[in-house]
């Protein structure tokens, strides 16, 4: 099965794929700062120069986000799950709607897809993971559309671990709907 976040493979060489109370506090407390925005901020801004350069066709057909039936999965860091959400879930705020809840994970997760579909495209566009950021179905004229985007998603991935160690975060490598699953059935951060 193919995947955009990396593989299948890479999480089962990284730590077990489990998050203690412990670690899901950690990341959210750390998806609230400051650095953590930046170094987000920053890595967008990455992938759009990117993809500015190389401008891989998307079809907005959502087949992307229907795991699936597209025969693919996403990966992230539990950080990276904690700090989307947390963005999300202050836009769904400002918008008078709910935060994610644990049933549209599971709910999600039994059609194969991911929670943030709605309509056939991404109900979150603006705050969508990184891998999500790289991946598109189009490979390019020149065929080797999927060279880049698993380049640029290592560069980044890598940076992303060296995030980690930085702060201090525990470090996880998930499945989008396990990671999502963890973070909206863990504790959350009290506000400040």
């Amino acid at each position: 099965m193919a995947s955009h976040g990396g593989t299948e493979e890479k999480a089962a060489r990284y730590a077990p794929a489990v998050g203690s109370d412990a670690d899901i506090a950690r990341w959210r407390t750390a998806a609230a700062t400051e650095e953590v925005a930046e170094f987000f901020r920053l890595a967008r801004e990455r992938i759009a120069e990117v993809v500015r350069t190389k401008r891989p066709l998307c079809l907005a057909s959502g087949a992307c986000c229907r795991f699936e039936e597209y025969g693919h999965r996403m990966y992230v860091t539990g950080l990276e799950a904690a700090f989307v959400v947390e963005r999300i879930d202050r836009a769904r705020t400002v918008r008078a709607s709910n935060p994610l809840r644990l049933l549209e994970v599971h709910e999600s997760q039994s059609r194969g897809d991911c929670p943030y579909l709605r309509a056939g495209l991404c109900g979150e566009h603006e705050e969508r993971p990184l891998g999500c950021r790289i991946f598109f179905c189009d490979k390019g004229a020149d065929g080797h559309g999927a060279d880049w985007q698993s380049e640029l998603y290592e560069e980044l991935h890598t940076a992303t671990v060296t995030l980690h160690e930085r702060i201090v975060a525990p470090y996880r490598y998930l499945e989008w709907r396990e990671a999502l699953a963890l973070v909206a059935e863990g504790p959350r951060v009290q506000e400040r």
